[in-house]
């Protein structure tokens, strides 16, 4: 009998006690959602393509990971208890596709109690390419001019090739990586730099080596100077003679490079003719002779030989004509 008193007592207006209950139940969890504190994690989004899919399309590097917990459990939280992770291995075919974002979250996490999180985005929309992976040339990237009179002759550089792997048509359509950019400001010898890759198109994955050495090899530049209308010098004549009228001159181009040749100015004498073995008056034929650095080449030399009239010195005709009388 009090058993079937109890339960009559306990129905007696029963749909005001439900609502009663009701109502202090929302106002409970109004109250311990009111205690709750709110932060934002930014999260590295990695990519997982281990399938035969790759995106076509960029995607976010990161996601926003809003948790509600506790003040107590949010202090004690980290962003790194947080990963991130948008998994292509399931599709096999081509196309668009809303692919769902999956978090991971550290064992510690786990035993929280109350812990809420929201994530934004919750899936990314791209589309999927067959992965293709080549092996591509490396090619060295260089910033700024070297020395005034010098110039790159060859470039190389270690290892030569390297792996990308990515969605079909960007990786056709790439021939070639290259290094980051390598500064030859004012460079006048040839050099050796230990550089990275830059990945030019965010679409592809690149297995680099740890480095790479690009070998810079210069060269000084050519550069040919005319000379013109030179005066020759006669050198080693008597001194009881003299040569008639102005110098012979001549003209020439001398071959050389810039960093020597482009401010080399001709010394007094280094273009002369022998005058030793002449010992009377008369019209002579001489070699021209040109002294130059052994590393300048002489070319389109206008004259090998030059007319020089050589005559007495008019004091030592004087002095003969004095001597006849």
């Amino acid at each position: 009998m009090k058993i079937k008193r109890l339960f009559e007592k306990i129905m007696e207006n029963w749909p005001a006690k439900v609502i009663c209950f009701g109502l202090a139940l929302g106002l409970y969890l109004v109250h311990i959602t009111s205690l709750l504190d709110r932060k934002t994690y930014t999260v590295p989004l990695k990519l997982v393509a281990d399938g035969g899919m790759y995106p076509m399309s960029d995607y976010p590097e990161y996601v926003r990971i809003t948790v509600r917990s506790t003040a107590e459990n949010i202090a004690e939280t980290l962003q790194s208890d947080f990963s991130a992770t948008i998994d292509l291995t399931k599709y096999e075919k081509e196309g668009s596709f809303s692919v769902p974002v999956s978090v991971h979250l550290s064992p510690k996490l786990l035993l929280m109690d109350p812990f809420e999180i929201k994530l934004n985005p919750e899936s990314v929309s791209m589309r999927l390419e067959e992965k293709t992976l080549k092996y591509v040339s490396v090619a060295p990237s260089l910033s700024g001019e070297v020395q005034h009179g010098y110039a790159v002759t060859k470039m190389s550089v270690e290892p030569a090739t390297v792996e990308i792997v990515g969605p079909r048509r960007a990786v056709d359509e790439t021939k070639q990586v290259y290094t980051s950019a390598i500064d030859v400001t004012s460079l006048s010898a040839s050099k050796t730099f230990e550089t990275s890759l830059q990945n030019i198109n965010s679409l592809l994955a690149i297995n680099p080596a740890k480095s790479y050495t690009v070998r810079i090899e210069l060269a000084e530049k050519e550069l040919v100077k005319k000379f013109t209308d030179v005066p020759v010098r006669l050198l080693f004549l008597s001194e009881s003679l003299e040569a008639e009228g102005e110098a012979p001159k001549i003209s020439f181009d001398v071959k050389g490079t810039v960093p020597t040749l482009e401010d080399y100015e001709l010394s007094d004498g280094a273009v002369y003719v022998d005058c030793s073995a002449i010992y009377k008056t008369g019209t002579y034929d001489l070699p021209v002779y040109i002294t130059l650095p052994s590393y300048f080449q002489i070319e389109n030399q206008s004259a090998e030989t030059v007319s020089v009239a050589i005559s007495a010195r008019s004091e030592d005709k004087a002095d003969l004509g004095a001597e006849n009388r």
